[in-house]
């Protein structure tokens, strides 16, 4: 049995995630009827469905290598040794990526004076690779297996009409009780960097900025129109804090420009949408909002829709705010922004992410309403719509609620963001001015 996960898309539109044979293609029966009557019906985006279909791939491969059907295990009632679930968390600490190595090499351990591989040498070999997934990656596992197992025992059970009440009682207990020691196992490694700074500091920002502005000398990509627009991604998320699936998902009618001259953008939800080529659709994780722009932020953005995304023929095709540019993809809605902060990351050492740059924004904002002298009650709803938070008590916002009350060095910090502020400006028009000389 060789599994992998299959991500397609719907003709409805709808994006769907299936486990597959990847010698036959056929999807796998029963985590496809688990995905199709438990996850989809309670509305679950793919990138959610896919997440619990890793831990639900994990758990195929660790029966494969322990040579157990899983389905007829439950339907006899012999169900798991606690010994047998003790060798799950072994997989479950793995990445995906690497589980058809692990067990291929594991598989053709072979000791001395012996012809089959024992068992002991398997996971002795699992054991030792190095675990490459965080705690929390690792809980949410525990309980999406957890509950695969307790929807197929229960599922299971029902099969057999003819079965006596005390076997069906026998078949539901196996699922439960497998997903009690699963919750026994989970990981309780305190988060000591719960206090810490998520986001980048004042110093990182400059030399971001100056090397991604367009017509830098040490500006990583190749030509002015991607230097541009991931020039102004940089600035806009630098500013809104929004979320990569959020940024993707933009169209160019969700810019806003009203009368009274504030700028922002429209965050919307588009799940599902038929006009997305994308195979991987970027998703919004929160209600729908308006994000509010700075000048400079917005100045960026006008500038790459105007001199960049204007200019390319094929963007006409789409209303998709952020396209590629510059390869045979030009004009189609971009997949990734990582890649970009990957080059910046490369090119100065600092550890940039996306969700990075959201953290920066959200701590900048912060900052701005201390300069103001609010306290943190008087703006924390402000602070959840702006972000897109559902509520105060969630950990993000916390995290930031006891970073707040912290009033070492903000004074330093209040300074040194006014001028960063006005060198994203001059960044721009320094830009602009460039395209101007161009022509």
């Amino acid at each position: 049995m060789n599994l992998k996960i299959r991500t397609y898309r719907e003709p409805s539109g709808q994006r769907n995630a299936v486990i597959v044979d990847s010698e036959t293609g056929m999807p796998a029966f029963w985590p496809t009827l688990y995905v199709s009557s438990r996850l989809r019906a309670k509305g679950l985006a793919v990138n959610s469905v896919t997440s619990q279909l890793a831990a639900i791939l994990c758990f195929y491969h660790w029966a494969e290598v322990r040579g157990i059907n899983v389905e007829s295990c439950i339907a006899s009632g012999e169900g798991f040794s606690r010994n047998e679930i003790d060798t799950l968390v072994t997989l479950l600490r793995s990445r995906i990526s690497d589980l058809p190595e692990l067990i291929s090499a594991s598989s053709k351990v072979v000791k001395i004076g012996s012809t089959q591989p024992k068992p002991s040498d398997i996971w002795q070999i699992l054991e030792e690779q190095p675990k490459q997934i965080t705690p929390s990656t690792y809980n949410d596992r525990m309980v999406y297996v957890g509950n695969y197992v307790v929807w197929l025992c229960d599922y299971l059970s029902d099969q057999d009409g003819r079965a006596l009440p005390e076997k069906r009682e026998s078949i539901e207990k196996i699922g439960t009780d497998f997903r009690a020691i699963l919750k026994s196992m989970k990981s309780v490694e305190p988060n000591t960097a719960f206090d810490a700074s998520k986001s980048l500091i004042n110093k990182d920002i400059r030399t971001i900025l100056e090397i991604a502005k367009p017509q830098s000398p040490s500006n990583p990509w190749v030509g002015t129109p991607s230097q541009i627009r991931n020039f102004a991604i940089i600035c806009v998320l630098l500013d809104t804090g929004l979320r990569t699936g959020e940024l993707l998902s933009l169209k160019l009618k969700d810019i806003i420009m009203a009368k009274q001259g504030a700028k922002g953008l429209r965050v919307k939800r588009r799940q599902g949408s038929k006009d997305d080529p994308r195979k991987r659709q970027p998703g919004t994780k929160r209600s729908e909002r308006e994000v509010p722009l700075s000048d400079g932020a917005f100045k960026a953005l006008d500038l790459y829709v105007s001199s960049v995304r204007n200019t390319i023929e094929k963007a006409s095709q789409t209303d998709y705010l952020i396209i590629s540019v510059g390869n045979k993809s030009s004009g189609v809605p971009l997949s990734s922004i990582t890649p970009i902060t990957n080059s910046i990351r490369d090119r100065t050492g600092i550890n940039l992410t996306p969700h990075r740059l959201r953290h920066t924004a959200t701590w900048r904002y912060c900052v701005a309403q201390k300069k103001q002298g609010r306290k943190w009650d008087e703006f924390v709803e402000q602070l959840c719509l702006k972000f897109g938070w559902s509520s105060p008590e969630s950990p993000s916002v916390r995290h930031y609620a006891r970073r707040y009350l912290k009033d070492e060095m903000f004074e330093l910090t209040i300074r040194e963001q006014d001028k960063i502020n006005a060198e994203m400006e001059a960044a721009v028009a320094a830009a602009s001015q460039e395209i101007v000389n161009d022509n």
